[in-house]
Formats: structure tokens, sequence, C-alpha cells
């Protein structure tokens, strides 16, 4: 006598059990998918799975497609969540490369305009080197002009100027009178990097030090580009040739922390800011 014969009860009990937990389950790969989806997922008919939906009844085949369902994962809450953050992984990285592509466009017609620009500017240069070799008595000012009553960056007067072999070079530190070499207005630039760049050091969110190395590189671009100043570690002063490298390099540094600031906020959005890398 086998357990149906001995305890048909206890049988019918585990069976309608397992029958309610099969059911259940159709419904909610039913409810996720669409009954077209749902038929073609467990490998029945339209026709069966609509059946077994209406009168509540399941035939052998579907219960055990169902079970194979269920031990695979499917239909429970984790599997659920699993697809939607490979699906959410999918859109950010489709977004990400969408990003990457257009801003690789933009940086190549961007090139093409900044050698255009810096052609001309070369010219110009070679056109005012060769009046002022023409004008007798007129010399390059210099970075380093300042008035004698200058006012340092630690708010003491300044009458003389800080000893340097190169006076384009920018120092890591500051240094009373670094304004009579650099000029107010590259200064104030210069102070701004320096702590751009300690902010940058010290930053620990992922955000953060996006937002930090963005503001850095766009100020090492003004000194480099506007002030044509040379940035430490270097010790000796750059020549043209050398800031238009150095401003291409940070350009496209520039360009990758942008995106690469856009996709984090994206994926923490997306996440509700659990990502957080």
């Amino acid at each position: 006598m086998n357990g149906a014969e001995q305890y048909p009860a206890s049988s019918r009990s585990v069976e309608n059990l397992r029958e309610v937990r099969l059911l259940a389950l159709l419904r909610d790969v039913v409810a996720e998918q669409g009954k077209v989806k749902a038929a073609e997922t467990l490998g029945v008919s339209f026709r069966t799975l609509s059946r077994a939906e209406e009168t509540g009844r399941l035939t052998p085949r579907l219960a055990d497609a169902l079970e194979s369902h269920l031990v695979q994962g499917g239909g429970t809450a984790a599997a659920r969540q699993r697809r939607k953050m490979t699906e959410l992984t999918e859109r950010v990285e489709a977004l990400e490369k969408a990003l990457s592509e257009g801003l690789a466009a933009v940086r190549r017609e961007g090139e093409k305009a900044r050698e255009e620009q810096a052609r001309a500017l070369a010219a110009l240069e070679r056109r005012v080197a060769a009046l002022e070799a023409e004008l007798p008595g007129v010399g390059a000012s210099g970075a380093g002009g300042g008035s004698a009553g200058s006012v340092s960056s630690a708010g003491q007067p300044v009458t003389q100027q800080p000893r340097r072999v190169y006076n384009d070079v920018v120092t890591a530190d500051a240094e009373p009178g670094e304004e009579l070499v650099y000029g107010d207005a590259a200064t104030a630039v210069i102070v701004q990097w320096r702590q751009a760049r300690d902010a940058f050091a010290a930053a620990k969110d992922a955000l953060d030090v996006l937002n930090a190395r963005q503001r850095r590189v766009e100020l090492e671009i003004a000194l480099i580009e506007e002030h044509e100043l040379t940035l430490p570690p270097a010790t000796r002063p750059w020549d043209w040739g050398d800031r238009r490298q150095e401003v291409r390099r940070r350009n496209e540094l520039l360009d990758q922390t942008i995106v690469d600031r856009k996709v984090l906020r994206l994926r923490r959005f997306l996440t509700l800011g659990l990502w957080r890398k």
C-alpha cells in the first residue's frame, strides 16, 4: 500500500497546496509578461494557459512547467529585482555610450576649431613680435608687472616680488608678493585653482570627486590658455606647442569628467540614490 492509499486526506491536502502555489505563480507570470509571452515562457499553448487561469485547474504539463520556472527563480521578488537591475544597467550603459559618442563628436569639431584658432593666434604673435623688434625701446612687459604698493595674498603690503628663475611657472604653494609676479588677474585664478586642487584631494564621495576635478581642470585650462602660465610639476616654462598639448589633454579629461558626472547622477537618480560608485 502506497502513501496516497494510506493517508488519502493528507495527500489531497499536499496536492491542493501545490496547486494553489502553482496557480499563484501562474498569475504572477501572466501579470508580469502577459498571456502570450507567459505561454511562450512556460512552453504551453495560449489556450491551455487561458483555460487554467479561468478554471483554476492545471494540466500536468502546465504544472510541471510552472514548477520548473519556480526552481529557476522565475516569479520570485528577488528574480524580478534582478531583472529590473539588469534592465536598468543596460539602459544606463546605452545612455553612457550615447553620451560618450556625442561628446566625442563635439570634441572632434572643437579640436578643429581650436587648431584654427591656434594657427591664427600664432600668426598674430609672429606679427606682434616683428613689430616690437622694429620699434626701439619697446620690450615685453611680462606677467610680473605690478605696482610697488601691491598687497600680497596674505593681506600684507609687499613692495618686492619673490625671486624666481621663471616668472611664468606657478608654484604649488602661495608666496608673499606673488601677485607682483603673475599679476592680479592671474593670481586670483591661481588662488581658486589651489582651492579646487585641495577640494579634489579631500573629496571622498564619487560625485564630489568628479565635481572637484571638473572645477580644477577648468581653472587649469584658464591658467594655461588665457594667462599662458606653466603648472606644477613642470619646473621650466612651456612653449606654445607645450601649452597647446597641455590644453588639449585637459579638454579631453574635462569632456570625460562631464560624461562620468552625468552618468553617475543618472545612475543615482534611477536607483534612488543607491548607486554610490
